[in-house]
Parts: C-alpha cells; sequence; structure tokens
C-alpha cells in the first residue's frame, strides 16, 4: 500500500493559478508548460524537446517532471518533497504514516524541508525558536535519544527539553517507576555529576538518574562501619544540610534503626575512630564512625592520644560540670563531674575536688551500707563517707585507737565496726 503523505504547510492556491496561467501562454508558443490531459503537465523547451526527469524553475519556485515528463504532486523526489501544487517544498513539515505493524516507532513519522528544500538528515535544526534533531532517514526525534557523546530528551513535538522531566524508568534493576533528570541549558542530560548546583542548590546525578539518600560520591568502595565518602540527598534531591534523624546509610549502620545526623554541605560528621567531638552551633557534639549522634557516656579519644570520659545529654550536647547518671547495671544513680574548662572541657575530671575524690569523672565514695570507706587514690588511701567527702583529722584532734600518733589523727567508725584513723589529708594511717 503506498504511504499517504499529508503537507503540513500552508499553500498558495495562487501558485497552482499562476503555473496554469503561464501555461496557457506557453502553449500558444508551442513550448513551455502545457497541459496535455487533464491535470497532465508537461515542459517542452524551446526545440520542442519534453523534459523527463529534471527539475525546472518557474519563477521563485521548482518543480519535478517525472521520468514520462508529468510534472510531479505529492511526491518524494530523492530528498525533496513535492506538494499538491507541484511545487517543491521549502521550509516545512511534512508527516508520514507509520505503516509498519508491531514497530516500536511512532505513530507518525514528521520530517523537516529546509530553506533550499532539502529533507534534514543527521543533523540539529533551530525552527521557531525550538531546537530539533532528525536522525539519518529524516525523522524527527521524540523522547530520549544519544546523539553524539550526548543524552537529549525530546517531548512528543520533537523539541529539544531543558530542565527537571520524571521519565518512566528504563533500568529494570533499579526499584522503581520513573527517575528525576535534567537537561542542562544546551539540553545535554546530566549524566555523573556530583553536587551540580542548580537554581541555588546542589544535586548529584548516576547515570543521568537524579539521587537521593545516601549515596557514595568520592569513588572509591565503602569501608565497613564508616560513612566515610558518604553524602546525603532529601527526597527532593537536594543535598542535606543540618540536622537529620534517618536511618544510616545501607551496608553500614548495623539496624534499620534511626539516628540523628548531622550535615555540613550533604557530608556527614562522622570520627574516624572510635567517636569524635564536632562543634555545632556552639555546642558540642560527639558521632561515631557511622555519623551516629553519641548519647550518654562514651570514651573518647583526642586528636592529642589523651583518652577521656564524656557525657552527651539526650539532646547530644556535651555536658560539663556536675552530672547525676543512672547506671543501668548497677541499678542506681552515680555522681560525676567534667571539666568545665580549658583543654579537658567535658572530659571526666580526675583528682580532688571540693573534698571529692574523682576518677575519670565518677565520685569515689562509700555504700550507704558502710557508711564510710576506704578508697585507693593515686597510690594513696583515702576513707570517704557515702556523699564522697572525704573524712579527715582536725590539726588538734587525736586517734583513740593509735594514741602514739599524737595530734592530727582521727578515727572513723564503719557501720561493721571497723576503726579507721585517717590523717589531716584523709589519708588512712596502717
Amino acid at each position: 500500500m503506498k504511504k499517504q503523505i499529508n503537507f503540513l504547510a500552508v499553500l498558495s492556491a495562487a501558485a497552482m493559478m499562476a503555473l496554469a496561467g503561464s501555461g496557457s501562454v506557453l502553449a500558444q508558443e508551442k513550448a513551455g508548460w502545457v497541459e496535455e490531459m487533464a491535470g497532465e503537465w508537461k515542459y517542452y523547451d524551446t526545440d520542442g524537446y519534453m523534459l523527463t526527469d529534471s527539475w525546472k524553475k518557474q519563477g521563485n519556485d521548482w518543480y519535478y517532471l517525472d521520468d514520462d515528463g508529468n510534472l510531479a504532486f505529492n511526491k518524494q523526489v530523492d530528498e525533496y518533497y513535492v506538494d499538491e501544487t507541484g511545487k517543491r517544498v521549502s521550509n516545512a513539515w511534512l508527516s508520514v504514516e507509520n505503516e509498519e505493524w508491531g514497530s516500536d516507532g511512532p505513530d507518525t513519522y514528521w520530517f523537516y524541508y529546509g530553506k533550499n528544500g532539502k529533507m534534514v538528515t543527521e543533523k540539529w535544526m533551530s525552527i521557531d525558536g525550538n531546537w530539533y534533531y532528525f536522525d539519518s532517514e529524516g525523522h524527527m526525534m521524540t523522547g530520549m535519544e544519544e546523539i553524539g557523546d550526548g543524552t537529549y530528551y525530546f517531548g512528543e513535538d520533537g523539541a529539544r527539553k531543558y530542565g527537571w522531566f520524571y521519565l518512566p524508568e528504563t533500568d529494570e534493576s533499579l526499584d522503581r517507576e520513573f527517575s528525576w533528570f535534567y537537561f542542562d541549558k544546551n539540553g545535554r542530560m546530566l549524566v555523573n555529576e556530583v553536587d551540580k548546583k542548580i537554581d541555588g542548590s546542589y544535586y548529584t546525578f548516576a547515570d543521568g538518574r537524579m539521587q537521593t539518600g545516601w549515596v557514595l560520591t568520592d569513588g572509591e568502595a565503602a569501608k565497613e562501619d564508616s560513612v566515610a565518602g558518604y553524602q546525603y540527598y532529601n527526597e527532593d534531591g537536594k543535598r542535606a544540610s543540618g540536622w537529620m534523624t534517618i536511618v544510616g546509610a545501607d551496608g553500614v549502620a548495623g539496624e534499620d534503626e534511626e539516628f540523628s545526623f548531622f550535615f555540613k554541605n550533604g557530608k556527614p560528621h562522622y570520627a574516624e575512630n572510635g567517636i569524635q567531638i564536632f562543634s555545632v552551633n556552639s555546642k558540642k557534639y560527639g558521632f561515631n564512625t557511622r555519623g551516629e549522634m553519641q548519647t550518654g557516656l562514651q570514651v573518647v579519644e583526642r586528636e592529642d592520644g589523651i583518652s577521656g570520659n564524656y557525657y552527651f545529654g539526650e539532646d547530644g550536647v556535651m555536658r560539663v560540670g556536675k552530672q547525676t547518671i543512672y547506671d543501668e547495671d548497677l541499678g542506681e544513680n552515680q555522681v560525676w563531674y567534667f571539666s568545665t574548662d580549658g583543654s579537658n572541657k567535658g572530659m571526666g575530671y580526675n583528682g580532688i575536688r571540693d573534698n571529692i575524690i574523682y576518677e575519670n569523672g565518677l565520685r569515689l565514695d562509700a555504700d550507704a551500707d558502710l557508711r564510710v570507706a576506704p578508697i585507693t587514690f593515686e597510690d594513696k588511701q583515702y576513707l570517704v563517707n557515702v556523699n564522697g567527702q572525704i573524712q579527715k583529722a582536725s590539726s588538734s584532734s587525736t586517734s583513740k585507737k593509735n594514741p602514739d600518733l599524737g595530734k592530727g589523727f582521727k578515727d572513723f567508725e564503719d557501720l561493721n565496726d571497723k576503726v579507721w584513723t585517717v590523717d589531716t589529708e584523709g589519708v588512712i594511717q596502717q
């Protein structure tokens, strides 16, 4: 079956009338255009020879005479097309029905003929302010197409598109039906880009698809138990910033449990090893290698290699000064003290403060069922009560248990009737 061709440009009826009028005059001279039968036009040169398989210019227009010398109508002639008046078209669209059953192609193929009348093939063409691409057969492209070293997207109208598009997914390995793609000012799809700035926000693309969630962006293999190299992107694709409570990176997080993370330029705060302290809005927080914000008592090794106990509240903020912390293993509260200033700020205090001994931050005190008890600190034995207060002798007191010691010693009895003798510093005398 012959393909039905529809010429969509607006044609002038005057063109055919002009040709007919000219032909009538020439026919009287036995040369030029002659209508030998109704609707069959031929052309004879001045010697009376009929032109065949030739192009003939009439005014500003070109016409084609076929092998029989007949003027062609509605026909493709090599890379040109003549319309229903026989005139070669230019700067015009043409559509042809796709008659290939089961074809993946469109129902209709569109072609364009440029200012010289030639069908546009294998090239870009700017038409009425839009860009189009035509393949080697002259077909106008639609949908996603790889052209040269770039990928472009054309609408159903064939116009090259720009900006964001939510398109059907062709990769069956991805568990989704659609993905977001972005085409730059030249229509080229962003393929593999990290932190591409678009309208003031930053996005990352892999194989053209906008990324969301945890994305390994540094090109290296993921490290076990570490978010090194990862960045996070919101559901709208924008690079994360600030605090977020989410599940950790797949393959890094231990369980499907939500934690608090802090992101700067998409990158989470995380420790290279153990737990590291970061400043966020003038407050201190601890993060582990997975980027999870820490709470409670934690051992932190500083950059200078010194380790110590630190305490982070439920909000993650590092605490300083005196803190009462519940010990789940012992089932009781314990008193701690964390340095309030200097290079050791936040670290468990180690030493005697306000007549109380703290070891790595923990107050050393006597059990309630003893009243007083000995504790060892820095190679000395001190006697402390249930509130951690060091039990001391005055300079004038004497020991009944050890009177030979003289002044400056005192006896204390625990609830087991054991007597302890201490000096003015609270050090137990043997």
